[in-house]
């Protein structure tokens, strides 16, 4: 299949270079054992109910090798890995060599513009990072034909917090900051990211019953961050910048790698930090 390349505007946060894109991706967070186990719960659900699919927002290819290799399982079938990053889209087509697979550059906004009609989207890690939710829900409707599955996790939510854990976010924040302040570099106060859109698990269910979605269903998927992942995504530049607003990518990633450890001591946690994904799936009208 001919690779796609949309007229949509790659946003601003994938318009960066290739080595920022490297080491300030999702990448290292995504390459962990739990962010696989997650996906894979997900993608095992839904990879049987049809052959068409969009893996939307596919990133790094790591959803798309999943249902991959579930279709060469059953020897027929068809991928569209959709994401609005060329840097991304290169990563997974270097990770995902298959005829089965058909890589496009766009937004989940214009989806019903880029892909024909499937049987499945997968929408994994990213719903969070939509503004208009009920628009982008909308437009996944559209390309699923009737009786389709929609099925999307996400671990930025309302509620991801198991009860306890909380604080050591707050320490996180704080250490980091008084890291840099130690150093002379001044901190805002922090504020969720503009791009980082969280609603409770019952706000979805309304929002993807309002797309004209049915039976929608979900569930709290507990995993165990590791010290490593959770400085793995202090590394993330979107994390990055909601953390720790208007300091430079470089000094906000080093200052948040340095007070994972700190925070964990001081929250009183050892080993790791559990914390919940939300795993959705719907159906549309059959």
């Amino acid at each position: 299949m001919k690779d796609r390349i949309a007229d949509s505007q790659v946003p601003p946060e994938a318009a960066t270079s290739a080595e920022d894109n490297e080491r300030y991706g999702f990448s290292r967070f995504a390459s962990h054992p739990f962010f696989g186990e997650v996906n894979r719960w997900l993608v095992e659900r839904v990879a049987s109910l049809g052959h068409r699919f969009v893996d939307l927002a596919c990133g790094p290819g790591a959803v798309t090798e999943l249902l991959l290799q579930r279709l060469m399982d059953r020897g027929r079938g068809l991928i569209y890995a959709v994401d609005p990053s060329l840097s991304e889209l290169d990563r997974a087509r270097r990770r995902v060599a298959s005829g089965l697979v058909e890589f496009i550059q766009g937004s989940a906004e214009n989806l019903s513009r880029l892909v024909p009609q499937v049987d499945v989207v997968v929408f994994c890690n990213a719903i969070h990072l939509i503004k208009d939710k009920l628009q982008v829900l909308s437009e996944i409707r559209k390309v699923l034909r009737s009786g389709g599955t929609l099925a999307f996790n996400t671990t930025f939510f309302k509620g991801c917090y198991p009860p306890g854990t909380e604080r050591f976010y707050r320490y996180w924040i704080l250490r980091a900051a008084q890291y840099l302040r130690e150093r002379g570099v001044s901190v805002l106060r922090a504020e969720k990211s503009e791009s980082l859109e969280w609603v409770t698990p019952e706000e979805y269910g309304a929002l993807v019953s309002a797309a004209g979605f049915v039976e929608p269903t979900w569930r709290l998927h507990e995993v165990t961050l590791s010290p490593e992942s959770l400085e793995d995504i202090g590394q993330f530049s979107l994390f990055v910048r909601g953390a720790l607003p208007r300091v430079p990518l470089e000094i906000g990633a080093d200052a948040l790698a340095q007070a994972v450890r700190v925070a964990m001591r001081d929250a009183g946690i050892q080993g790791g930090v559990p914390r919940f994904w939300l795993q959705f799936i719907a159906r549309t009208q059959a």
